[in-house]
């Protein structure tokens, strides 16, 4: 009893999708991004004082750490989106007498 979704109404669910899976995929690739910078570029320490340089290195990699598997987790989250929302082939026809066959 339930309608199928008019054309335009799935063209404009598809491009919603489509906005959210590009915005979960760059967002989650900038995470990425910045992270690795934080915890492979140590930070710059002129000016600092051995405990503040230390302090500011460990922050920055404790940081990156987190970006970096939030990052991941929204690249992961933006490819099962798009596994889940891509155009679908037709079902291949069966072949006869194929459809008592869990008898």
């Amino acid at each position: 009893m339930t309608s199928l979704p008019s054309p335009r109404g799935a063209s404009v669910l598809r491009a919603a999708l489509f906005g959210l899976l590009t915005a979960l995929l760059l967002g989650g690739l900038a995470l990425l991004a910045l992270g690795a910078k934080a915890v492979f570029v140590p930070a710059d320490c002129a000016g600092l004082s051995p405990q503040e340089c230390q302090l500011d290195r460990e922050t920055d990699r404790d940081l990156g750490r987190v970006q970096t598997l939030s990052g991941g987790a929204l690249v992961a989250l933006g490819a099962a989106l798009f596994a889940l929302t891509r155009p679908r082939p037709p079902p291949d026809d069966a072949p006869p007498g194929d459809d008592d066959a869990s008898v």
